[in-house]
Parts: C-alpha cells; sequence; structure tokens
C-alpha cells in the first residue's frame, strides 16, 4: 500500500535561512540537554528580552504546566509526544503561555519546541502586551482568535438584540397602557360607538333626533358656597356629587352631556334612541335628588339641596372640536331644559308640558305647577314629578340586586 511504501525525501541540507526560519516561526525555542536555550523566534524574543542572553536558561525564563513532569531533558523526551504548556515568569507583568510540540534533533543533540502563543481572544492577546500581527499567518491560534473574536461580536449582538427587545416590549406594554388611558378618556368625553368611529378614522356626521329628553340640574345657592369656602372644599363638594351622577347616568342608560361648574347635563334617547327616554330621565332625576342629599354643604354642614329641569322636544347632536372633541347638542329643546331648571325651586324636579306627556300614564307622582313666566318662552304650564311609586329608592339607584327591569326596551334587549 502507499502507506507501507511511503518514505520521505530529506535535502542534503536545510535551504531555509536562520532569519527566515526564526521570523516564520516567531515562538520557536531550541535548547540543549543542559535546558540552555540556543535559538529562538523573533517576537518571543520581544516579549522576553533576556532569551537574548548567551546564557539563558530555559528553566529560569519557563516552567511545565502540561504535562506535570520535571523540568529536565530526560523527562520531556519520555513524554516528547504530548503537547507541551509552558508558561513565562516575567517579574510584575502579565506570563504569557505557550503551547506546542517538543522535537529533538538527534544529530544536534538539541530540542525544538515548535509552538504559539496559547490564546483565545483579542483581548487576551492585548493583555499580554501581542498583536494579531505577532501571530505566523499560518499559526492556527490566529484563526482561533479571529473565530473567538467573531463568536463574541456575535454573542454581543444576541445581547444587543436581547436588550432590544425587551426595551420594546416594555415600551408596547407603556405604549398598551398609555392606549387605554386615551380610551378611556375618549369615551369619557364621547359616547362609546362615536368614539370607535373617530378611532377607526371615520367621520362622523351631525345626526337630527325627533325626541329626546334633556335635563339640567345645578346647586341652589352654589355661589354664596364659592364664595366662603376654599376651592378645594369646592373641588371636593362636586367630585362627590358628579361621581353619584355619574354612576346613575350608567343604572338608566342615559348620557352625560357636560359638565359647568355646578351645571349638570344629561339626555335621554340620544346618541341611541328609545322609546323610554323620558322614563329615564325622569327616575335618573329622583335619583339625583336622593344622591345630592348624601352629599354635604361645606358651609352650613347640612345636606345640599339642587333644581332641576326637564324637556322633552327634537334635537341637533354631533362632535364639535378636534383638540378636545365633544358630543354637543343644539336646538330650542337644549334653551327650554335649562329655563326649567332655572325656574325650578330647590329640591324639586320641574318639568315641562312636553315632558309631562310623556310620563304621565307611567305611574309617576306628579303634580302640577300651573302657569309661569319663562324668560324668553312666555307663559307655561309646567309640574313637579315628586315621585315614582311603582319603583323603589333602591331601584332608582341601583342598589337593588335581582330587581324588577325599570324599562321594557331593557327587557327586550336582556332576551335576546
Amino acid at each position: 500500500s502507499l502507506h507501507c511504501t511511503f518514505r520521505p525525501s530529506y535535502p542534503n541540507k536545510l535551504w531555509v535561512e536562520e532569519n527566515t526560519f526564526c521570523n516564520a516561526f516567531p515562538f520557536h525555542i531550541v535548547f540543549d540537554e543542559d535546558l540552555k536555550i540556543r535559538q529562538t523566534g523573533v517576537n518571543i524574543q520581544k516579549f522576553l528580552p533576556g532569551l537574548q542572553a548567551r546564557e539563558a536558561m530555559l528553566d529560569q525564563w519557563f516552567t511545565i504546566i502540561h504535562p506535570q513532569v520535571t523540568f529536565t531533558i530526560e523527562s520531556i523526551r519520555k513524554f516528547i509526544n504530548s503537547q507541551f504548556v509552558l508558561k513565562s515568569y516575567k517579574d510584575n507583568h502579565t506570563t504569557l503561555k505557550l503551547r506546542g510540540q517538543m522535537l529533538w534533533m538527534e544529530s544536534l543533540g538539541c530540542m525544538l519546541y515548535l509552538c504559539s502563543p496559547k490564546l483565545r481572544s483579542l483581548q487576551e492577546l492585548q493583555d499580554v502586551g501581542l498583536h494579531l500581527a505577532d501571530l505566523a499567518q499560518h499559526d492556527v491560534t490566529r484563526d482561533l482568535v479571529l473565530l473567538n473574536q467573531q463568536r463574541l461580536a456575535e454573542m454581543e449582538l444576541t445581547n444587543q438584540l436581547e436588550r432590544k427587545k425587551e426595551e420594546l416590549r416594555i415600551l408596547s406594554q407603556h405604549l398598551e397602557a398609555e392606549k387605554q388611558k386615551t380610551e378611556t378618556l375618549l369615551y369619557a368625553m364621547l359616547p362609546r360607538h362615536i368614539a370607535d368611529q373617530l378611532k377607526d378614522g371615520k367621520s362622523v356626521k351631525a345626526g337630527e333626533f325627533e325626541v329626546c329628553t334633556i335635563l339640567f340640574s345645578d346647586v341652589v345657592t352654589f355661589t354664596n358656597i364659592c364664595a366662603a369656602c376654599e376651592p378645594i372644599q369646592i373641588v371636593d363638594m362636586l367630585n362627590s356629587m358628579y361621581s353619584k351622577f355619574d354612576r346613575l347616568t350608567n343604572i338608566h342608560g342615559i348620557y352625560k352631556v357636560e359638565t359647568i361648574g355646578d351645571a349638570y347635563m344629561v339626555v335621554g334617547g340620544v346618541p341611541i334612541p328609545t322609546d323610554t327616554h323620558a322614563h329615564r330621565v325622569a327616575n335618573f332625576a329622583l335619583g339625583m335628588r336622593i344622591a345630592a342629599r348624601e352629599v354635604t354643604n361645606p358651609i352650613t354642614g347640612k345636606p345640599i339641596q339642587i333644581r332641576v329641569g326637564l324637556h322633552t322636544g327634537p334635537v341637533l347632536a354631533g362632535v364639535v372640536g378636534e383638540k378636545m372633541p365633544r358630543y354637543c347638542l343644539f336646538g330650542d329643546t337644549v334653551n327650554t331644559a335649562s329655563r326649567m331648571e332655572s325656574h325650578g325651586l330647590p329640591d324639586h324636579i320641574h318639568l315641562s308640558t312636553f315632558t309631562y306627556s310623556e310620563v304621565k300614564d307611567a305611574g309617576f307622582n306628579i303634580q302640577e305647577r300651573g302657569q309661569i313666566e319663562v324668560k324668553g318662552k312666555g307663559q307655561m304650564t309646567t309640574y313637579f314629578l315628586l315621585g315614582n311609586p311603582l319603583v323603589s329608592e333602591d331601584s332608582i339607584m341601583g342598589k337593588e340586586v335581582g330587581g324588577p327591569c325599570l324599562y321594557r326596551d331593557d327587557l327586550h334587549s336582556r332576551s335576546k
């Protein structure tokens, strides 16, 4: 076979110049049987200048790390087929580790240690004061350092991507939280289905509603209360009152249009038409009066009193404004409802004739007020809503669990 018949051919003389050899193998060491250094590569001389001395001894400059043998020529020859790792002595400096093979040269009586630095990264190369150019082009250590550097770069890139991914996840959470806040504010300012249209980028057209019931309320002697109290007391009082009113709007399925100072405005039948708009607003008004008695006047310490006015009629409704869009109502019905409130009496619910005609047959307790002069409207026959004997106060306030359904259209929607 080829393996059995092959015999290498050696030159009669070595066709390599001494300088070329020392540059081609910059980290080799040749030493004799007494461990006296006879020859070294150029870069190991650069790292350990003391090796250039004539009487330099190998065991004075290096110790054997692997294999675990004594530093003698006999021990080295015994383990000559092993990889040898040597570590340099260098006072107050970083030591250099070399790894390679030992080759015994019988004719010269010397050992050739053909080695290269034991390094894994550019950082380790820099730590021992060497550069990539100090490693021979053919030295596999060079490829190992570059490969490891590439691996470290890829790991760092992966870590950066993971960090960016985590940052993106956190930003997404914050964005979702801000989106929820924005939607909450939007739904607080606008009816839900209209807010959804704006979110989808659709334009919201104004709509005309043939019939609805509008309610206005205000706090009796509010101006006097403001003059005698600290601002924070006014804010606390209004916040307590409006929180109770807002809860009632959800119970009776009506829409809060706006609040200005102590004035509170709601509408039934807009933006979602319903046949029970007047019944809903009437029951809501009764609930308002009950809720107001739970709010304390900061001057007297007694429950506050409110005036409430209702009117029924047609309105035009639409979204007004871009920076702060509001769902607004327009028409004479709004003005008349406001007049019912301003011409009412403390702790009374004032109804126009049109609202009275909507609720008179629904079981409400209503008292005729008679003819009164209404600013801008002339003589009007109005009424006071006293109560609803068919429904308990707990039902009106939404406190009765499992109670009867207040409105027939709610009952119809429940059965679907």
